[in-house]
């Protein structure tokens, strides 16, 4: 870490959601207060169980990894949290809102137009279109790639974050686009979470959205997960 916690401007053109996991971990980074080789030798020290090194650090705190992994943001955080007992810092930011930007920053980016470089919006899902349903969810596809790359453990963070902490909204479009990309299981898996961490009327929420978008059967699933309550 550079002297006195400041650290190097970010590079144009990285997305903003990579900025904002960038911004946290260097916060931590200060409530840590060594330098990327003493903090990557505390990591391997205290045996996290994460595989990294310092330039693979110096990469993560600069917004160039596309895919980071959990185990190493969680590896901070609890390096940072230890750290923080010890000297009464307080945390910047809590687990939760860590692992929310860290699933924001696995997204791919969103399409740009190619005249104005604005945001193209997703066009409205429609009953039966498999490619609209990835749409509306693009991270299935990050969590195809990790499951194909047989990275386990961040599948499972995502499915867990959203399935615990997303919108209803974001529930019902995961579970779709899971469904389109061919993971049924790890669709199941989301609801198995939103079931067991949502009240009565979130259910009926999750519910009323797969209606919306005409997925009959799994509006089916989910309404039986609310009068189970």
């Amino acid at each position: 870490m550079p002297r006195s916690g400041r650290f190097r401007e970010l590079d144009a053109g990285i997305p903003e959601e990579r900025r904002a996991l960038a911004r946290a971990l260097r916060s931590l980074m200060r409530v840590v207060g060594l330098s990327l080789r003493h903090t990557h030798a505390e990591l391997e020290r205290r045996d996290f169980g994460c595989d990294t090194s310092a330039s693979a650090l110096s990469d993560l705190l600069n917004a160039r990894v596309h895919k980071p992994r959990r185990e190493v943001i969680r590896a901070l955080y609890e390096l940072a949290e230890t750290a923080g007992r010890t000297s009464g810092a307080s945390m910047p930011v809590t687990w939760e809102e860590l692992e929310g930007l860290w699933v924001k920053a696995c997204e791919p980016p969103a399409a740009l137009c190619a005249s104005c470089q604005r945001t193209v919006l997703p066009v409205p899902l429609v009953q039966g279109d498999r490619q609209h349903a990835k749409e509306q969810w693009p991270t299935a596809l990050t969590l195809l790639d990790m499951k194909q790359n047989r990275r386990a453990e961040d599948v499972a963070g995502i499915l867990r974050h959203v399935g615990v902490t997303g919108k209803p909204t974001e529930v019902a479009h995961a579970v779709a686009a899971c469904r389109a990309c061919g993971l049924g299981s790890e669709a199941d898996v989301i609801l198995r979470y939103a079931q067991t961490g949502r009240d009565a009327r979130q259910l009926a929420e999750i519910a009323y959205e797969f209606m919306r978008i005409e997925d009959n059967a799994m509006a089916q699933r989910a309404l039986g997960m609310f009068l189970a309550r």
